[in-house]
């Protein structure tokens, strides 16, 4: 991760994705002291919506990011409170705001389901809670180019054979 940030590739060193890929289940972490500061296991149904345009970490406006800081302090609270829908929307909307991305999609969906957010630095946007809302919300979604699919949290993590 150290490396990464290095050479330029992340932001915030991926530790938070790397944390939820090796253990599966939602993970709350510093990015800055590469820590694990909690994990849980949720069973959430997962709706996706990616555009067609793509989007790079190393390409994000660090200096934007670091002013919508405080909102991620927030989510990072509402987390470690439990309060995981509400984290991922606070987080969504701060960093679509910092990052240029849409707030449509974030906004459409929050009405009916439990957490709407970017995904990492973007430009694609998940929305987590119970199928049916799901369903109504990818619906929804079908107004904005590219793909949506529904999938599932996944509570374990990386697997070696």
């Amino acid at each position: 991760m150290r490396a990464a940030r290095e050479v330029g590739v992340t932001v915030t060193g991926a530790f938070d994705d790397a944390s939820a890929s090796m253990l599966g289940g939602l993970t709350v972490t510093d990015n800055e002291a590469d820590e694990l500061l909690a994990r849980d296991e949720v069973d959430w149904d997962v709706l996706v919506w990616t555009p067609p345009e793509q989007a790079f970490s190393a390409d994000a406006d660090v200096e934007r990011c670091r002013r919508v800081a405080p909102m991620a302090d927030l989510a990072a609270d509402l987390a470690l409170d439990g309060d995981y829908g509400r984290a991922m929307t606070v987080n969504g909307l701060a960093f679509c705001a910092a990052l240029g991305f849409p707030t449509g999609p974030l906004v459409a969906a929050m009405p009916t389901v439990d957490g709407v957010s970017l995904s990492g630095t973007g430009p694609s946007v998940v929305a987590v809670g119970p199928r049916e809302p799901l369903e109504t919300v990818r619906t929804d979604w079908t107004n904005y180019e590219g793909d949506t699919w529904l999938t599932t949290t996944q509570t374990e993590g990386t697997r070696t054979r």
